[in-house]
């Protein structure tokens, strides 16, 4: 075998790796987010906020997994918090007043099967792009800068609530791939 097969050998196996990976970290993402959505229809809004923190946070550890990155649980929470405070709107009144239409009868129903549950997986989701594109790019928890990732998260966070919306109305736009073609997958 030449130095250029073993060359090219190195590099298919190389590509296989990283498309590997972003199947992995793709589905990860996808999964909380579902977990997430179905965390937000808890009627009990401190319950409701537990559980997509723990689910958010499950979600980081496994891409720390994924990527070989060392997991902290407390700089992961200070950066979870200022990510999701960027697309909450004026932080303790947006949330106040949700909590005020969801006891409204037939509004507050609606509002928390729909709403709820596509914020909660909106939000899992930006953050597991913010982290894969980062840990994808070298980077660790420790040089994690949450201000520098709100622009990107704020748009990872509109694709999300437009996936989630998708999904929690029923009808998917898009069609799912067949599991063997993990070559064009993007994380």
């Amino acid at each position: 075998m030449s130095e250029a097969d073993k060359v090219d050998e190195t590099e298919e196996v190389a590509v296989e790796e990283e498309a590997e990976l972003r199947a992995v970290v793709r589905g990860c993402i996808h999964r909380h987010a579902a977990y997430a959505a179905v965390g937000g229809l808890v009627p009990i809004p401190f319950l409701e906020m537990a559980a997509s923190s723990t689910i958010q946070l499950r979600m980081v550890a496994k891409l720390c997994d994924a990527y070989g990155v060392p997991f902290s649980e407390n700089a992961i929470k200070s950066s979870i918090a200022t990510l999701v405070a960027t697309v909450l709107p004026v932080t303790g009144v947006g949330y106040a007043t949700a909590r005020l239409i969801r006891r409204v009868p037939v509004v507050g129903t609606i509002f928390g099967v729909v709403a709820m549950p596509t914020f909660a997986a909106a939000c899992t989701y930006g953050l597991g792009r913010v982290f894969a594109w980062h840990f994808a790019k070298g980077g660790t928890i420790a040089d994690f800068d949450a201000d520098e990732a709100s622009e990107k998260f704020k748009d990872e966070f509109a694709e999300g609530k437009r996936k989630a919306s998708e999904f929690v109305k029923g009808g998917s736009k898009t069609t799912a791939k067949p599991a063997g073609n993990a070559s064009t997958a993007k994380a």
